[in-house]
């Protein structure tokens, strides 16, 4: 999902050859926690989709399309690759020149790949073209605005790790065009495309690694995992809603 044409081909060799690292909070590998997707949506102030024209740019093995389509939604994904089996609906293109007409689509869905685009400008001011006037664009891009930020920097500088490899996923594994993505970047690359700031929340299963990235490494003792991951059992929504930077992950909507 970028313009570079070099970084294209590196994306595209790195997710064929290890697909199971196509993931998200809500999962990608094997299936999807539809559950879960649509709390976050109601948190942000989503309605339920119906009879809508969706974009998902990102949309790897495409789980949303038959979610929407049950939803009388009309669905178009968007990869750099095309998905193994069934490729109805989808076409190949980068997020920043989507061969797209203007104003097309109610809802636009990007989980998890706005990390790796090289001209996230230029991405975003294509939401903002295809989007129809009062259309929504939910957003989930990891955060590095914490800890684990700190981590990635150290461990991209003297760690053994290339710029824009280190994520605290598959166990620390060299990711392709990991970019360093905050709370204040995404506003600021959003704000400047035209868009209305509408809701962000933080991912409330994932505080622990925000904070304890070293807990997704493989040998992590248990003794330590255990209480780390069940640190808030009560408190963790109502972190992820005020502190949202806490967490690795972030959810946005935005509103055109």
């Amino acid at each position: 999902m970028t313009s570079d044409p070099d970084s294209l081909r590196c994306l595209q060799a790195f997710y064929t050859a290890h697909p199971e690292m196509v993931s998200s909070p809500f999962g990608g590998v094997s299936g999807y926690d539809f559950a879960l997707l649509e709390r976050i949506w109601r948190d942000l102030g989503l309605n339920e989709p119906r009879a809508l024209r969706v974009l998902e740019v990102g949309c790897g093995r495409a789980f949303l399309r038959d979610y929407f389509k049950e939803r009388d939604c009309e669905y178009l994904g968007v990869d750099l690759i095309a998905p193994e089996g069934d490729r109805t609906a989808i076409v190949l293109a980068e997020a920043g020149a989507l061969p797209l007409a203007d104003e097309t689509f109610d809802l636009l869905i990007c989980i998890e790949a706005y990390e790796h685009f090289s001209g996230p400008e230029r991405a975003a001011l294509e939401f903002q073209r295809v989007l129809a006037p009062g259309g929504n664009l939910f957003l989930s891009t990891p955060n590095y605005g914490n800890v684990a930020g700190l981590v990635k920097r150290w461990m991209e500088r003297f760690g053994g790790y290339d710029q824009n490899t280190w994520a605290p996923f598959g166990g620390w594994t060299p990711q392709a065009h990991e970019h360093f993505v905050t709370h204040s970047s995404v506003l600021r690359t959003f704000h400047s495309a035209g868009f209305r700031k509408g809701k962000r929340l933080g991912c409330e299963t994932d505080l622990h690694l925000g904070l304890c990235p070293w807990a997704a490494l493989p040998g992590f003792p248990e003794r330590l995992l255990f209480p780390l991951q069940r640190a808030f059992p009560v408190h963790r929504r109502w972190l992820a809603r005020r502190i949202p930077t806490l967490s690795l992950h972030q959810f946005w909507r935005w509103e055109k």
